[in-house]
């Protein structure tokens, strides 16, 4: 392996390329001690290596049949209506929630009153069965898994929302950098303003990189003065080659919590994303 280039690691890195277009990134945090050539998923159990998009880390498969698909995303957009009714909108049945934005405008505290709703909820409140979606994620990957956390303890889904021109989007980061997200998939469905300008970006093969190739905060990073739990990267020694996959509505994105993810800038006029976010692991027994 060629040795990092220090003077490389030395340059600002202050913006990213998305799709052609330069967006700012900006990433506070301690910066954790030089590593060595590590690779975390040589020491994980890898579900990734018996697809066939194993070198890539990541495959857009077709999600579910349409039917539960429409269910599942009708269902995670009343919930996301929900949280906005608790947290004190008044917002419709039919409320289209592409124009979150224009509700919770530039209120800090209204949109924080909805994120802590929506950043984790248990698998219980899924609209559809859990086991489709295990069923579709192990098949995508060739093994059995389960949405269920071994480390954690637990079983939940995320909602991400995104809003347009807004820095709502954790910093590059991989997953794996916190220890409960060891060893799992992951996947991003979209549920609406999901576009090839505001789908999830991530870097492809990164999963193989060693540590010493990113430069990273110790600890949680501030991303634009947003403080976040996970780790972001401050500058990266190799080339970034960073894509959207943005999977289609009757799509779903799979990858690798080792690739190096996240700054997806949603880069809409005027849409809102939003996308579930789930986790598997291998089934025990």
């Amino acid at each position: 392996m060629t040795p990092p280039d220090p003077s490389a690691a030395a340059e600002p890195f202050n913006q990213l390329d998305l799709n052609g277009q330069r967006v700012a990134y900006q990433v506070e945090g301690a910066a954790k001690a030089p590593t060595d050539e590590q690779v975390l998923l040589a020491q994980a159990h890898d579900l990734t290596a018996r697809a066939a998009w194993a070198e890539a880390g990541y495959a857009v498969v077709p999600g579910l049949p349409a039917p539960a698909q429409q269910v599942l995303q009708a269902g995670l957009a009343e919930l996301l209506r929900a949280a906005l009714r608790a947290a004190g909108c008044a917002v419709a049945a039919d409320f289209d929630i592409t124009q979150y934005h224009h509700i919770v405008g530039d209120d800090p505290a209204r949109h924080l009153a909805v994120i802590a709703q929506t950043k984790s909820y248990d698998l219980s409140r899924l609209p559809i069965a859990p086991a489709l979606l295990e069923d579709l994620v192990s098949a995508a990957c060739g093994q059995p898994v389960r949405a269920h956390n071994p480390h954690a303890r637990e079983a939940v889904f995320h909602l991400r929302i995104v809003r347009p021109n807004r820095a709502d989007q954790n910093p590059l980061h991989r997953d794996a950098w916190l220890p409960r997200y060891h060893d799992a998939l992951n996947i991003y469905l979209p549920v609406a303003g999901s576009t090839a300008r505001s789908s999830l970006t991530l870097v492809p093969g990164s999963h193989h990189w060693p540590e010493n190739t990113v430069e990273r905060t110790e600890g949680g990073a501030i991303y634009h003065g947003v403080p976040y739990t996970v780790p972001g990267v401050l500058r990266p020694v190799r080339p970034l080659q960073i894509i959207r996959p943005n999977p289609g509505p009757d799509e779903v994105l799979v990858f690798s919590p080792y690739l190096l993810h996240g700054a997806a800038a949603n880069l809409n006029d005027d849409a809102t994303r939003v996308s579930l976010e789930m986790r598997f692991w291998a089934q025990q027994g």
